[in-house]
């Protein structure tokens, strides 16, 4: 038995990504590859859809292509959630059926949800939206005005919460469903620091705070209330997602 990829979530506003794992995820091998020619970004699509086919005909050169397409693929950043769960169930059937190319593969539903909404940390940027290096937290001056960008993954954020406090907040840049969120920073008003939190159609766990700070020190690392943000890792270092038997 094999474990397909499970809910996105995704949806019919979806950015390309999400239509993409839309098509993988109902077994739409063709239209999917359709969906990426000529493409930047085609190659971990590519590789999902050449297993995708492989999977459902079971003839040893669709699986010589889902392996020379796997093979292909860049390093996935975890950060991209959608491609990364992609690239990870690709690599493991593909493993699979080297290890054992006589199985027949029975195919499941996934379990779960491949992007859990999570708030992960903040990012301190510039006007331009760039990324302000700096020491290792999120800070700025008491008198407000830093930009930060929320860290994670979410699609419809609903409100955002100072100190679980649901709070009149200022949005910087256009807010959009999957879209990335930017805060300009209210003063201090006699607080060292702000826990910060949102609301999503459906729970979303983490939560990061941001520092006062009047001595200058700002930063692109994120204060994560005990969660350390996810790094950059290649699809060979995820967790087998899927099992097979003969």
């Amino acid at each position: 038995m094999v474990r397909w990829i499970p809910v996105g979530p995704v949806g019919p506003n979806d950015p390309t990504s999400g239509q993409r794992y839309l098509l993988l995820q109902q077994f739409q091998c063709d239209a999917l590859a359709r969906s990426v020619e000529d493409a930047q970004d085609a190659a971990v699509w590519v590789a999902g859809a050449a297993v995708c086919r492989a999977v459902q005909s079971g003839s040893r050169e669709d699986w010589e292509r889902a392996s020379n397409a796997v093979s292909a693929t860049p390093r996935i950043p975890q950060t991209q959630c959608l491609e990364f769960r992609v690239a990870a169930m690709s690599a493991s059937l593909v493993a699979q059926h080297r290890s054992n190319p006589d199985a027949a593969f029975k195919v499941e539903p996934g379990l779960g949800e491949a992007c859990p909404r999570q708030l992960l940390g903040l990012t301190v940027v510039d006007e331009q939206l760039r990324p302000v290096p700096g020491t290792p937290r999120a800070a700025g001056p008491s008198s407000g005005g830093t930009i930060v960008r929320l860290d994670g993954y979410y699609v419809r954020v609903g409100e955002v919460l100072f100190d679980d406090v649901p709070a009149d907040v200022e949005f910087v840049g256009d807010r959009e469903d999957y879209g990335t969120l930017y805060l300009r920073m209210p003063p201090a008003q006699g607080r060292k620091s702000i826990r910060i939190s949102v609301t999503d159609t459906v729970d979303i766990a983490g939560s990061a705070t941001f520092f006062y700070d009047d001595a200058g020190a700002t930063s692109s690392s994120a204060e994560t209330g005990g969660a350390t943000p996810a790094p950059e890792s290649p699809t060979t270092s995820v967790e087998a997602s899927a099992t097979a038997t003969s």
